[in-house]
């Protein structure tokens, strides 16, 4: 039986060393204890098991940001598993952002999932993803999703998103980086829209310079899946610090809550 005095006499503790020894690096197996591996992992699972009220402010894991906006907080009754709720108050352009410190870097490959739901999916505009640095956490990264534009001091983005007042009313992958000839690359996701109060999953995994996300429904069946960085045209620079981000806002005079179950976040350490 192990102990801790075995545990930590191990020259190769908690590592990818040590998970090799079990089989095949890329394994089922090495693959289902990859967050295990601290010595080599950074893994981040956040179930927001919060007291009741408990805000989400400047400090933290998590920092919130919006205009005219509820904090996420954990509701004042919590809901089943852990919830964070925000809300957009009932004015166009009103918006709620969540974002991790930058620290997160595709050369690291790192990987972020969010488990989430709004209760109106009519006249919004958000997006989840990984993008570098803002110049203001009150605004989002995309300013164009028909002919992508990347606005707000945004350099390097890999963003999943939707903006129902464009031509293009449905989901899409973008994607961006600050490297010259990686230029900001579209991929429409089918004609996927989220489903009315119902959570979903976005998933964005990035490897060097290439990303690629996954939208997946309430039950994880892959719904859209979509692959960037095959062309220097559009790669992302894995070098570039990244926040984990998320914004949702409201384009018309409607109020709308949006519900976060979890967001898991990763990288190798090195």
């Amino acid at each position: 039986m192990a102990r801790g005095n075995t545990y930590g006499n191990r020259t190769y503790r908690s590592s990818q060393k040590a998970i090799s020894n079990l089989g095949p690096s890329e394994s089922v197996l090495a693959g289902l204890l990859y967050p295990l591996q601290d010595a080599d992992v950074v893994f981040l699972h956040d179930d927001f098991l919060l007291e009741e009220g408990t805000a989400i402010t400047g400090s933290g894991i998590w920092v919130a940001s919006g205009i005219n906006a509820t904090n996420f907080a954990a509701p004042a009754t919590q809901l089943a598993n852990g919830v964070v709720q925000g809300a957009v108050a009932a004015n166009i352009a009103d918006n709620k952002t969540i974002r991790s410190g930058a620290f997160w870097q595709g050369d690291l490959n790192c990987g972020m999932e969010i488990y989430w739901k709004i209760d109106n999916n009519a006249t919004n505009l958000w997006e989840v993803g990984f993008v570098d640095p803002l110049t203001s956490y009150a605004d989002l990264a995309i300013n164009d999703i028909d002919t992508p534009s990347i606005t707000n001091g945004a350099t390097d983005v890999a963003i999943v998103g939707q903006n129902t007042a464009e031509t293009l009313t449905t989901m899409a992958f973008i994607t961006d980086g600050s490297t010259s000839n990686f230029n900001t690359t579209k991929t429409d996701l089918g004609t996927r829209t989220p489903t009315n109060a119902t959570y979903m999953t976005v998933r964005v995994q990035i490897a060097a310079d290439a990303a690629r996300c996954w939208v997946m429904g309430a039950n994880g069946e892959v719904q859209e899946e979509a692959s960037h960085g095959s062309t220097t045209a559009s790669s992302i620079e894995g070098g570039t610090l990244l926040h984990v981000w998320g914004g949702w806002e409201t384009l018309a005079t409607t109020a709308k809550t949006i519900d976060i179950d979890y967001i898991t976040v990763w990288q190798d350490r090195r």
